[in-house]
């Protein structure tokens, strides 16, 4: 029974993939990449705020809780709520760079601001080889949801099957039928968090209460916040809220997410709403902490609330659970091959052959999104311990990119020179500081880094000038006025 329910699940979400056709233009980049800028305040709210909560969240949460308790439940409280708050005065910002560029990916946006093709290629290229890991992710979320369904599929097949779906939505409507899709998908990924929640709350003597006394007996560590490693050093862990908070602006779907925004203040107040989704967390620690005392010989903890789900209800709402946890899959692998497809030939091929017609554009762009999907799942079964490695680097690589972002929305005296010069050096001490395991007072690696990069932007843009057209830019950057079209 569950393995109908997720079928007819993943039937319906290629419906609303059709459906969402509507008021397409085949031919262009924009629509494809961006929608035409057409999303209002709930479609954007629903595709932003439920991507930022994929099945890292569902799955890895709970698995985390399991494994580490407290300590890891505070770091990630901490940091997502931070990071809504710093994303209220970026993420506007970034939806008038892009509104006025005209872009349709990030490194298009920049390429604008700085007047700087070498810094377009950087940024893309940066962004290619991080969000090839975050696909395998998914695929590795994907067989997990699998194993406790009881479908008879591999996970190779199983892999490769999604990655069809997830091509399929790219190919009927671009960045539309994720969209609309998600709605379904986010659905069904709440529902089951709360259902989870509420389970194990009936399910337990005492209810909530009792949950957490038994805890308290038979595994107290897990309630100390003070037992874990990261939060021994209060510099270490203090850092690192404050610079994953950063990156979670600066995640590469986040920049398209924000670009399909109908308005600048769409974005403010899509922003503000965006911590109501934190509710779901109460209900995602108590499934981790019910696990704990209640399910033994999990060899991995990332099978926690599928473990409990698969116990504790019945099929019909085991295939609805597994229904959201796959649409997360799907839909995140899909929106990061579109992106791959979009900086491939916005950024790069287009470098060679800038004459490139809209309709070439959209069929390269199609084109290597395949190709992105077909060569993550091929990593994601026969290369994981690669993608991982890759992956190490992929959160401190991207928010790289926020010294860019504030120069480019706040600072008239930027250079090209300057941001080029720091965004590199930042991903040079990312790898000198990860590859020979340097620690610098116990402060995040990443943000070593990007003070750095801040550091030496900063120093090369005051010993050179702003060239004429990057002054005309920031011009407009800082007087736009929405009702004037741009």
């Amino acid at each position: 029974m569950a393995v109908v329910v997720l079928g007819f699940i993943i039937a319906v979400s290629l419906g609303i993939a059709v459906a969402s056709r509507r008021g397409v233009v085949q031919n262009s980049m924009s629509d494809v990449m961006v929608a035409n800028r057409s999303f209002g305040a709930i479609l954007l709210f629903i595709v932003a705020v439920g991507e930022t909560y994929s099945v890292g969240t569902m799955i890895g949460v709970p698995g985390a809780i399991y494994a580490r308790g407290a300590s890891w439940a505070t770091w990630f409280m901490g940091y997502m709520c931070l990071g809504f708050s710093l994303g209220y005065f970026i993420n506007p910002m970034i939806w008038r760079l892009g509104r006025l560029s005209g872009a349709v990916t990030i490194a298009e946006t920049f390429r604008w601001r700085f007047n700087s093709r070498p810094l377009e290629c950087l940024i893309a290229l940066l962004c290619i080889i991080f969000l090839m890991p975050w696909i395998q992710i998914q695929f590795a979320g994907l067989g997990i949801i699998l194993k406790y369904i009881g479908f008879d599929i591999s996970y190779v097949t199983a892999v490769f099957i999604s990655a069809l779906i997830a091509y399929a939505y790219i190919a009927i409507a671009g960045i539309r039928a994720p969209a609309w899709v998600s709605i379904l998908k986010d659905a069904l990924m709440l529902f089951s968090m709360v259902i989870g929640g509420l389970v194990v709350a009936a399910q337990f003597p005492g209810g909530v209460e009792g949950i957490f006394r038994e805890v308290a007996r038979v595994a107290p560590e897990k309630l100390i916040i003070d037992t874990e490693p990261i939060t021994k050093n209060v510099t270490f862990t203090l850092s690192t809220m404050i610079f994953q908070a950063m990156g979670l602006c600066m995640f590469p779907l986040t920049f398209q997410f924000i670009f399909t925004g109908r308005s600048e203040d769409t974005v403010r107040r899509n922003q503000i709403f965006m911590p109501l989704y934190m509710y779901m967390y109460p209900f995602l620690v108590l499934t981790a902490y019910f696990v704990l005392i209640t399910v033994t010989g999990l060899t991995n903890a990332d099978e926690a609330f599928m473990a409990l789900i698969a116990r504790e209800l019945p099929p019909w709402l085991v295939g609805m659970v597994a229904g959201g946890g796959v649409l997360t899959c799907i839909l995140v692998a899909a929106l990061c091959s579109l992106s791959i497809g979009g900086f491939l030939t916005q950024n790069i091929i287009r470098q060679f052959k800038p004459d490139l017609s809209p309709m070439a554009s959209v069929g390269i762009t199609r084109a290597t999104t395949a190709i992105a999907l077909a060569l993550s799942a091929f990593m994601a079964v026969y290369l994981p311990s690669l993608m991982l490695g890759i992956n190490n680097f992929a959160y401190f690589g991207f928010t790289q990119i926020f010294a860019v972002t504030v120069a480019g929305a706040f600072w008239a005296r930027a250079t090209k020179q300057g941001v080029f010069a720091g965004l590199l050096v930042g991903l040079i001490m990312i790898f000198v500081q990860v590859g020979l395991d340097i620690n610098i007072w116990n402060i995040n690696k990443g943000l070593i880094a990007l003070i750095c990069n801040a550091a030496v932007m900063v120093a090369v843009s005051l010993n050179t000038q702003p060239d004429e057209e990057t002054k005309q830019n920031f011009a407009l950057v800082q007087n736009y006025n929405p009702t004037i079209k741009a």
